[in-house]
């Protein structure tokens, strides 16, 4: 999973919640391009900034870490009904860690994944 996944879920759940890019910019203190860039994938997305766009979006950690589909209207997407178990094991247990632990447990996922889309290319 890449910061455009990450970025895409980021876009689908400010527009869920019904607010522009500047509303949301304003909410969690970045400006409106810095928003846009995570938005597209163009710029990383650090665990605690993810943490406040969770907070103001009402979403769960989880809700951004889960692949897109084919079907990206938002709510009702293919991975949210049919989660892989391994994806399954592995939001149960990010949830059993502390807040630390989390941040450190995505930083690494985050890096492994691009890591293999880099060998694969």
């Amino acid at each position: 999973m890449g910061y455009k996944s990450i970025g895409k879920r980021l876009q689908m759940a400010r527009e869920e919640a019904g607010l522009s890019q500047e509303q949301l910019a304003a909410r969690i203190g970045c400006s409106q391009s810095t928003l846009s860039n995570y938005e597209k994938g163009r710029r990383r997305l650090y665990l605690a900034q993810l943490e406040k766009i969770a907070e103001e979006l009402q979403k769960p950690m989880e809700y951004f870490m889960q692949p897109l589909s084919d079907d990206a209207e938002g709510t009702g997407t293919k991975a949210d009904r049919n989660c892989d178990p391994d994806a399954e094991a592995l939001m149960a247990a990010l949830a059993r860690l502390s807040p630390a632990g989390r941040r450190l447990a995505v930083d690494f996922i985050i890096w492994l994944a691009q890591r293999e889309e880099k060998i694969d290319a």
